[in-house]
């Protein structure tokens, strides 16, 4: 029988290839965030002309937010009328919405994709559980940290090694360049995204990975412990000293917009960012150093929490073919060579040693290092819970950084939020224990129910 199921995809690949004669139009999600947009009419207007402009290519723009379009994709595949073809997709919603994507390797040849090429978490998170490729990355992401090169040579201070020095060096110049009357009031120290969606989930996973803590380990929560409380009391700390109130609702754009125009002396952000801060027009071009994320000098590592775009077919595509075909343009190598001039990350490990790209981004070569240890979001421990573990995260986290500003929070009580936190992501992970279970248990019988059906047509 699964020879025969085999046979049938085969040859409905094979009428697919047959209607592709025909000339279809193919709509697309993309985000408007940095270069995007443009960078994704330019690619498809190629493969269109690849194709002698027989295809047609809608893109439906996504809401800048990535909370929201999380929102919208739910909405738009539960109705299951969906009427667009390809996804943009963050790597942590692939597992949440594997159930409706197309299995693209009944697509692909094998040894099509240059996998092998992947940093290994990129590679894992192209298939879903049940080991169907389901999404191809379009580039990947490592939380970085920006830096003044000028102002640092200026007050005679090195680059900081940890969160420690960091904060010492951005209170010290902070104050100095606050002596400035019209800079008293709008220069920072320090400049990060606290909004409670998912950059702060992000943000601060980095802080207790760079304490030496963690949101999940061997699939239990503990956030809770002495690591996390750690790194959450130095963001309040930051908040009431180098750090800017208004972070409570910045997204990266708008830290961005204090950084590029000179002030902040550091910020936490995405590689994208640099090709955009270092454009002749704005105030700090030529200036900027990049770095990892610090460590604290109490434990921990230089971190930066994996992030990165992917591209995924909608199982209701009237035309998975076409459609595979153009992401598969999309994330080949040459366009993410080409996207790597604007400091998007590839994917592909060997485009780090490329000359053209090192020259684009000298400090690409150290995100390779970075990409290969990289913290990861608890997407796989959550499973399909992990949007509301997420929820849980940056809503309590920044319930807590609004808290201090309000009032002198004390360690026991920042450790009784934790506490409540760690609770909800206990229940949820539970939740996603069970799940997984079940699902185990219903492709055991799945299993055993084809093997006696093989059995009685002689199938081996």
């Amino acid at each position: 029988m699964r020879k025969l199921l085999s046979l049938l995809a085969t040859a409905s690949v094979l009428m697919a290839g047959v209607t592709d004669l025909e000339a279809w139009t193919i709509r697309m999600t993309c985000r408007s965030k940095g270069r995007e947009i443009e960078l994704c009419k330019k690619a498809i207007d190629e493969w269109m002309k690849k194709h002698g402009g027989k295809h047609k290519v809608e893109i439906v723009t996504l809401p800048h937010a990535s909370n929201e379009c999380f929102a919208l994709y739910q909405q738009w595949l539960s109705a299951e009328t969906f009427d667009v073809d390809i996804m943009q997709m963050d790597v942590a919603w692939i597992g949440v919405f594997s159930d409706y994507l197309y299995p693209l390797n009944e697509i692909y040849a094998p040894d099509e994709i240059e996998t092998n090429d992947y940093f290994d978490a990129v590679r894992q998170s192209i298939y879903s559980s049940d080991g169907s490729m389901v999404a191809l990355p379009w580039y990947t992401d490592c939380g970085i940290m920006y830096y003044r090169k000028d102002l640092l040579e200026k007050y005679g201070r090195n680059v900081p090694t940890t969160w420690e020095e960091l904060y010492d060096t951005a209170l010290y110049i902070q104050d100095e360049e606050r002596k400035q009357p019209e800079k008293k009031t709008k220069f920072h120290g320090f400049i990060f995204q606290a909004k409670a969606f998912e950059i702060l989930t992000c943000n601060f996973l980095e802080f207790v990975d760079s304490f030496g803590g963690a949101i999940v380990k061997e699939k239990t929560a503990v956030v809770d412990s002495d690591a996390p409380l750690a790194a959450t009391m130095f963001m309040a700390k930051c908040i009431n000293s180098i750090t800017n109130h208004n972070v409570l609702n910045y997204s990266e754009e708008d830290a961005r917009g204090v950084f590029q125009s000179g002030n902040a002396v550091f910020m936490r952000n995405w590689p994208y960012a640099w090709a955009l801060m270092n454009e002749p027009s704005t105030a700090v071009a030529g200036k900027i150093g990049v770095m990892p994320i610090p460590k604290s000098i109490n434990g921990g590592k230089n971190s930066g929490a994996l992030g990165g775009w992917f591209l995924v077919v909608s199982k209701y595509s009237k035309h998975p073919d076409v459609a595979a075909d153009l992401i598969k343009f999309l994330t080949d190598k040459v366009q993410q060579k080409y996207r790597a001039q604007y400091s998007y990350l590839p994917t592909f490990k060997s485009l780090y040693s490329d000359k053209d790209v090192l020259r684009a981004n000298p400090f690409f070569a150290d995100m390779y290092n970075s990409l290969n240890s990289a913290a990861v979001r608890p997407s796989i421990a959550f499973g399909k819970n992990y949007s509301r573990a997420s929820s849980e995260i940056y809503n309590s986290v920044n319930t807590i950084l609004t808290r201090a500003t309000e009032t002198e929070l004390s360690s026991s009580e920042v450790r009784n939020l934790l506490n409540r936190l760690n609770k909800k992501l206990t229940k949820l992970l539970n939740k996603s224990d069970k799940m997984q279970k079940k699902l185990k248990k219903q492709s055991g019988e799945k299993i055993s129910f084809w093997n006696r059906i093989k059995g009685f047509f002689g199938i081996n």
